[in-house]
């Protein structure tokens, strides 16, 4: 398996990698860079509007007309990106077969690269959502400062799974087909769209038992609701990391030989 102080040798290419992956996104645009905030302020924008404004939709215990609104973008940023992450670290080895075959760096920064990169879109998306929070609900707590460490958390989550799934589609190109289709569904199996107080009792030990759920509960609790996440996001944070172990794990055993096949 390849050391992390090795890892951190490359720490200037992986810099600069990360900062061609962002660029090249929106390489050719008018807007350029800017693209990174303005995608999710306008996201803010039209949910608040059509959800507080035109649908007026509201949820138990949550009455400002905003609050909906903000409740979903504080759990579907994360989950956005969770599953770039994850559909980029699909496609990073193809992407990437010139570096992977040409170059001295270590495999394992590959797709480290474009997951890495969602931690800048995200940051952004929460920064906007903070303040939206602020000026819409006129609130705010020190609980925010645990906001970079679920952004870790959710950061190793992504990896363990990423790694697994870069060099899964190597041998299985469907995977790479389907996984839009298992993310969305995932999306709607995960209290994101609705609260978990709509889910049927039989079904909650089957949601207690998805990480998503405490990760993403726990976003909503330090902005929304202003208190400490539960305890399920210690369960999240080991299981985060011991699946990110056994997902490096996976790919050095199994890097080899997709060289053969991209």
């Amino acid at each position: 398996m390849t050391k992390v102080p090795h890892i951190f040798s490359h720490t200037h290419a992986l810099r600069l990698l990360i900062s061609r992956e962002l660029s090249s996104r929106y390489k050719g645009t008018i807007l350029g860079i800017f693209w990174l905030f303005l995608q999710p302020l306008m996201m803010v924008v039209v949910y608040s509007f059509v959800f507080s404004v035109i649908m007026k939709v509201r949820i138990p215990g949550m009455e400002n007309s905003y609050h909906f609104a903000l409740y979903l973008m504080a759990a579907m940023m994360p989950f956005f990106a969770f599953q770039e992450a994850i559909l980029a670290a699909s496609n990073s080895l193809f992407a990437g077969s010139s570096l992977l075959h040409k170059s001295t760096l270590p495999a394992v920064l590959i797709p480290l690269v474009p997951m890495l990169s969602t931690v800048v879109t995200e940051l952004i998306a929460l920064v906007i959502i903070v303040i939206a929070t602020f000026l819409l609900l006129e609130q705010v707590s020190w609980y925010l400062l645990l906001l970079p460490v679920l952004v870790l958390i959710r950061l190793c989550l992504s990896l363990a799974i990423g790694y697994m799934v870069a060099t899964l589609s190597v041998f299985i190109q469907d995977l790479r087909q389907a996984l839009g289709l298992l993310l969305t569904m995932l999306m709607f199996l995960t209290p994101i769209l609705y609260p978990v107080s709509m889910i049927p009792a039989q079904f909650l030990p089957m949601n207690n038992l998805n990480p998503l759920y405490h990760l993403l509960d726990a976003y909503r609790a330090v902005i929304l609701r202003g208190e400490l996440p539960d305890i399920g996001l210690v369960y999240v944070a080991g299981f985060a990391v011991v699946l990110l172990f056994i997902g490096v794990y996976f790919f050095q055993k199994s890097i080899a030989r997709a060289k053969d096949f991209v």
